[in-house]
This record gives structure tokens, C-alpha cells and sequence, in this order.
């Protein structure tokens, strides 16, 4: 197992029904609807992917 593995991670579920890969979230009077997909190459879960994200905010804000 690699570092960027993780055991409980869910596998991604790319079969379900685009309704069941939506999410929608208002924020103020602004409704976001997103629609959830995964590559099938992907080696990130979706942690790792998150955690990629935030460290590279991090670091992009510490430049500025």
C-alpha cells in the first residue's frame, strides 16, 4: 500500500445515477449545485485529494 492509500477510503462510484452524485448547498443567496465524479486512473482517494488542496492554498497564501 502507498503512502497516499487509505484503507477506509470508499471506493469511488462511478455507476451511480447523476442524481445520487449531486450535491446542492445555498450559501447566502446563492444556491451551488455540484455534480460529484471520479477518474477511474485516480490514485488519491478523496482525502488525500482534499488534503492536497488545502496544503497547496496554504502555501500559495504564504507567498503572497
Amino acid at each position: 500500500m502507498t503512502e497516499n492509500q487509505n484503507p477506509d477510503a470508499v471506493p469511488p462510484q462511478p455507476d451511480l445515477p447523476v442524481a445520487a452524485r449531486r450535491i446542492s448547498c445555498k450559501i447566502g443567496s446563492t444556491t451551488y449545485d455540484v455534480t460529484i465524479h471520479f477518474s477511474k486512473t485516480s490514485k488519491e482517494n478523496m482525502n488525500d485529494k482534499i488534503l492536497r488542496l488545502v496544503r497547496n492554498d496554504l502555501q500559495r497564501r504564504q507567498l503572497e
